[in-house]
Formats: structure tokens, sequence, C-alpha cells
């Protein structure tokens, strides 16, 4: 007899559930586990909503929803010979630190002998399925959103069916008993305002599309009406996906200001997975490799002395969490081991200045341009050649941007753009756009 394990995470649903599906279709038995790996020290609003998803889903599956509480990578394995299954499926999780677990589970899994398989349930459009003509990510939204909808949105897959049921496996669960110790008292008071269940949530979803989603635009600005769908918690732990919801809206909604909100939620994972924290990237800001000398000068500076000039400070701290779209926390930790003046209330200020945040933050669409900044406070390059002397060669004229140097200026002092020094990490232009355009629309980020 064949029996796999579904493995759900933020997909607490019987609906346009890929994984589910295709588990009960090709085994005999079928277990579905949840495995909790969250911090209950001080559970939030977030895990009693999580909580509340969890019974509601156990329901719908006749109770047979076994979960536990623990690390996935060790009792995924334990859970296989304890049932006795010889696979293991789950739809994509898309957050950095989920998907390098996932990757590295998945292969422990299969040097074990186990199948996997991993399903793209949760999102609109995959994120490396969306890319430019030369096969590179968009950086801003617009174009995205429009190269989305040309694409088109996969349809739902089928629901699972109530006869299947009867294939899922009963084992030990332990959710009442930890969610009853993940309770506090001030959570009563979220059940008067939410009901969790799918029942509810179809309710709600029935009832926006029919008298919400058509002055969705202009009503989701004001606080005093019910003009937002409040969808954004079913999204969020799966007990909807957005391929339902737009089905469900139809094809006239499809460019309409509500679907443009669910590809910005898209946009969001696509950011994070193309862009955001990029680990490479961050590690030529630190080395001083970004391509762009000023930047470049200032981080070498750094590691060599100790210490950077106070406007090369803000012109590195500019592109890293402006053009880059590094959080700043990042920024603000190489600092703090890398300065010798460091000081953690001037370090974090200074950087969440730049960023535009913080109690007295620079206007979030003030970026610094890092070649007009070199070409007005080190014009004739001396600064530069110093820290970055793979440049020393090359005209004033261009030393703020060799990327553009003429081929007869490269070719007379013998300079390689991309061989002698990098090519710039992140244009510079569309950087700037990506900024402002995440940063003018983040206010109105839920659905």
């Amino acid at each position: 007899m064949s029996k796999a394990i579904f493995w759900c995470r933020n997909d607490l649903r019987l609906r346009d559930n890929p994984g589910l599906s295709y588990a009960l279709r090709h085994h005999d038995e079928v277990a579905v586990v949840y495995i909790d790996e969250a911090d209950l020290s001080s559970p939030s609003a977030s895990d009693w909503w999580r909580f509340e998803a969890l019974t509601d889903f156990a329901e719908q599956l006749d109770g047979k929803l076994i979960y536990r509480y623990g690390n996935a990578k060790e009792l995924l394995p334990l859970l296989l010979d304890e049932l006795s299954a010889d696979a293991v499926y789950w739809n994509r999780c898309y957050e950095p630190k989920a998907m390098a677990r996932d990757a590295e589970l998945k292969q422990q899994l299969k040097d074990s002998g186990t199948t996997v398989a991993s399903f793209p349930g949760n999102l609109l459009v995959e994120p490396w399925e969306v890319l430019k003509g030369d096969e590179t990510p968009y950086r801003v939204f617009t174009p995205f959103y429009k190269a989305a909808l040309k694409q088109g949105f996969a349809e739902p897959y089928d629901n699972v069916e109530s006869a299947s049921l009867s294939q899922l496996m009963v084992a030990k669960s332990e959710l009442q008993q930890v969610k009853a110790k993940a309770q506090r008292p001030w959570m009563s008071m979220l059940a008067e305002h939410w009901s969790i269940s799918t029942q509810s949530m179809d309710q709600r979803i029935d009832g926006f599309l029919s008298q919400a989603i058509d002055g969705y635009g202009e009503l989701r600005n004001v606080p005093a009406v019910d003009g937002c769908s409040r969808l954004s918690p079913y999204l969020h732990f799966g007990q909807v996906s957005p391929r339902e919801i737009v089905a469900r809206a139809g094809a006239k909604h499809l460019t309409g200001s509500f679907i443009r909100e669910l590809a910005w939620r898209e946009f969001s994972h696509y950011v994070v997975i193309h862009w955001i924290n990029n680990a490479d990237q961050i590690m030529a800001w630190q080395k001083g490799l970004t391509g762009i000398p000023m930047v470049d000068a200032g981080m070498r500076e750094l590691w060599q002395t100790g210490y950077m000039h106070n406007r090369v400070r803000m012109i590195v701290a500019s592109l890293l969490t402006k053009h880059m779209m590094v959080d700043w926390r990042e920024g603000a930790k190489w600092f703090m081991d890398t300065l010798v003046d460091a000081d953690v209330a001037q370090n974090s200020l200074s950087w969440q200045w730049t960023a535009g945040s913080g109690v007295d933050a620079a206007p979030y669409f003030r970026i610094f341009n890092p070649v007009t900044q070199g070409e007005k406070f080190d014009p004739k390059g001396d600064y530069v050649r110093r820290w970055v002397p793979e440049l020393a060669e090359l005209p004033d004229k261009w030393i703020h941007q060799p990327w553009a140097a003429p081929e007869e200026i490269c070719r007379l002092v013998k300079f390689v753009p991309g061989k002698d020094y990098p090519l710039p990490i992140v244009d510079l232009k569309s950087g700037r756009e990506r900024a402002l355009s995440v940063w003018e629309t983040i206010k109105g980020a839920a659905a």
C-alpha cells in the first residue's frame, strides 16, 4: 500500500491545493502533517489566528490533521518512519530562509530514498517565471504587473473531494494541547472582530465581490467605510488561494484596482527572491566591489582604516538601502563591526535617516546618485584613485562611471570594464525608479 505525507504550511485549505491533490491522486493513504516551528514562549495575534485556522482545517479533514511541534528537518524523517510513508509533498514557501530550508530538506529526503515534490500553490505566478526580455527580473512594479497579466494567471486546481478524505491517515495530534498553552487573555477580544472559519471567509469574499470591489480603488482609503477586502490574513495562512479569488472575481475585474493589489502582494515575494538582501550583492558592497567607484572607495577605506568620510557614509548607505533595497539593519551591523567609532545610537539613527525611517528621517524620495555625488565632491577623482587603484589611469571625466568610458579611452589606458573592475551590480536609474515605486505604494500594500 502506497503512503505519503502532505506537509502543509501556509496552505490550510482543501480548495486549490495542488500538493494535497497530487498526494491523494497518487497514493492509497495520505497523512496531512503540520509542523509548528514557531517560538510560542510569547504567542502573538498572528499565532492566535494560525491556531484557529488550523482548528478549522482539522475540522475540514474530519479531524485527521497531524500536528507536531519542533524542527521540521528532524521531525519529517521520524514521521516517515512512524507512518511507513515513502513520499513527501508540499506547496512552496517563498521567504528566503524557508526556501533554503526546503531545498536542503528536499535533498536530504531524496538521498534517503524518499520521493519528494513541491508545487506552486500560494501565488498567482512563480517569481522566476516573470522576467524581462533579457531574462533579468523586473525592478519596478508596473512593468512586472503588465508582464504578469500578459502571461496570465494559472487556473485553480481541482478541489479535494470529500470522498478523498477517507484516504487520510489518523495519528496522534498535539494541536489542541499546544493551542491551549498558546492562548493569552487579551486574545479573546480578537474573536469579537473576526470569524476565521472557511464558511465565514467565503461569506466575506462573496460580500466583497458583490458589494465593494467596484469602488475598491476609492473606498479602501476611507477608514470609516468597510471598503477593504480584509482578506489578507486568510491569504497569509492559505485558507484561500489568490488564484481562487481571481477566478471568483471574474475577468471583468482582472485589470481593476483590487487585482492590482493582489499583484502587488506577488511583487513583494518577487522582490524578496530576486533582490532584497541578496547575499552576493551584500558581500560585493561590503568588499567594495559594487562597480560604482565612489561606493567602493568608501567601503575599502572603511575595511582598511576602520573609518569612512561622512559624505561617503551617506552615499554607500543610500545605495544599499535604496538602489539595492537591502534592510538598513544589514548595513548598520556591518558598520558596527568595522568602524572604530562605532556607536549604537548614532549608527542606528544615521542608517534609519538614510533609509527613510526613524524619528527624524530623510524623505523616502531622497536617493543619492553616487556618480553625481562623486563628480561634485571628488571632481578630480583623488579619493577614488586612492582606494580603487585599478581606476587610477582613467581620465577625470570617466573616473566615477568607468562603465561608460568610450572604447578608445579604455584602450588607451589599457582598462577593460567588467574585467579590470566590476560592472555595476545595480542599474542606478532603474534602481532609483524601483525604490520610489516601492516607497510610494508600501502604505497600501495590504489587500
